[in-house]
């Protein structure tokens, strides 16, 4: 079934009374229709059980009122930005703006906020009337598929490694994941159920069902297989959304900007980002960006050195092989990014860096640089658009390592005894 999300803002009758009319016309239709009445209150925790929602719709319809352009307002912003996200990762999402009295497409591109997700120029609908809106949204997604989502694809290799496993045993793990079942699509078997738990729940959490599961699977390496598929889920998927602007915004692409530390933080950021399995997320190289006087020069040799180590074992050994010994790698890398496999470089925030990511666009079009930060978020002034990103919202302080430790936790019990 076809299932469309409604963001909204909440408490404002008019706009209750309008989601009412969409959610019959459009369950008339034959739609899924996902819509939340229980919002969280501004400043409250996100609502994790909304990212399946936001995961497994196949459209959304955004309903922006002069309140949900207001600066308290958080829900629709954040849910606008996943679904942008949604759409430049799946060609066939549909995001669908509904303007309401008093906010026109000069509104949005005047909001920092909507202007960065360019709502302002995909098809805009202006609320007149409840038909007229009504009728409008239901033609424009009239045609609309419903294919597998990339959480549903996620979901689908969690269930391959809980296969075997009796489906008493699977209804045992869900309440451990503490999903409320209402926020779990109504569609699929425990194996479904449980698999989408996994990837929205809190990792301490996920690993209390991990373990009940262990020893009631045949495999040994299932249940760390099932770890590696959920363990980016710490990432706010608002600020993994910049990391795709990042990957696919061309030809000058600009630099993200992570107040991070690690490269386990950005390995993570990455594989949440394209949401896809481990085995096949984007390469992720590290460089130590430490140089000498000649900055660029320097630099460009390490991270060609990094590469050369990274894709050592795909590149073909031929003793007949005349050109460039890096004429192989260039091509192989530029073969990736027009697969959309982008590699991603990352290196520590250099002091330069306002000069130096031109050069590096000009010399490696082909890559993704990500530059750690440490724990604060530069200013605007020393990031600016467009050559620079910032990765927001930032991470909280001590953030990066709770999350690390948690996946060392999860890694160290999941392997005994294997």
């Amino acid at each position: 079934m076809r299932r469309v999300f409604i963001s909204h803002r909440n408490g404002e009758p008019e706009v209750r009374e309008l989601i009412d009319e969409l959610s019959r016309s459009l369950t008339g239709d034959g739609f899924d229709v996902m819509v939340d009445f229980e919002r969280l209150q501004p400043g409250a925790m996100w609502c994790d059980d909304i990212y399946t929602w936001l995961g497994v719709c196949h459209a959304a319809v955004a309903l922006i009122s002069p309140a949900a352009l207001a600066p308290d307002s958080v829900w629709v912003p954040r849910e606008c930005s996943i679904l942008c996200w949604r759409r430049s990762l799946e060609k066939g999402f549909k995001l669908l703006p509904v303007l309401l009295p008093g906010v026109t497409p000069d509104a949005l591109r005047a909001d920092l906020r909507y202007r960065d997700l360019s709502l302002h120029q995909q098809q805009v609908i202006l609320h007149e009337d409840p038909g007229s809106t009504c009728s409008a949204v239901r033609q424009a997604l009239a045609p609309l598929a419903a294919a597998k989502t990339r959480l549903e694809e996620l979901a689908e290799l969690v269930e391959v490694q809980l296969d075997g496993i009796r489906p008493e045993a699977l209804e045992d793990a869900l309440p451990l994941c503490r999903v409320p079942r209402a926020a779990l699509p109504g569609f699929g078997g425990p194996a479904r159920r449980l698999a989408l738990a996994l990837l929205q729940a809190p990792l301490v959490d996920a690993l209390k069902a991990l373990e009940h599961l262990a020893p009631r699977s045949s495999r040994p390496a299932a249940v760390r297989e099932i770890l590696e598929l959920i363990a980016p889920g710490w990432v706010d998927l608002d600020a993994a959304r910049w990391i795709s602007h990042c990957t696919l915004e061309r030809p000058s692409r600009p630099a993200a900007v992570l107040n991070a530390r690690s490269r386990f933080a950005a390995r993570m950021y990455v594989r949440r980002a394209s949401s896809t399995p481990p085995v096949t997320a984007p390469r992720v190289v590290c460089v130590t960006g430490v140089h000498g006087e000649l900055m660029v020069e320097d630099l460009a040799a390490e991270v060609l050195a990094a590469l050369r180590a990274e894709f050592a074992g795909a590149l073909l050994q031929d003793p007949f092989w005349e050109g460039d010994p890096d004429a192989q790698l260039i091509a192989l890398l530029q073969q990736l990014d027009d697969l959309g496999r982008s590699v991603v470089v990352v290196l520590p925030l250099p002091r330069a860096a306002r000069e130096l990511v031109p050069v590096l666009q000009e010399r490696f079009p082909f890559l993704v640089f990500i530059f750690l930060s440490g724990e604060a978020l530069p200013d605007e002034q020393t990031c600016p658009a467009p050559l620079l990103r910032r990765v927001e919202p930032a991470l909280t302080r001590g953030r990066e390592q709770q999350a690390m430790t948690h996946y060392q936790t999860a890694l160290t019990i999941l392997s005994r005894g294997s």
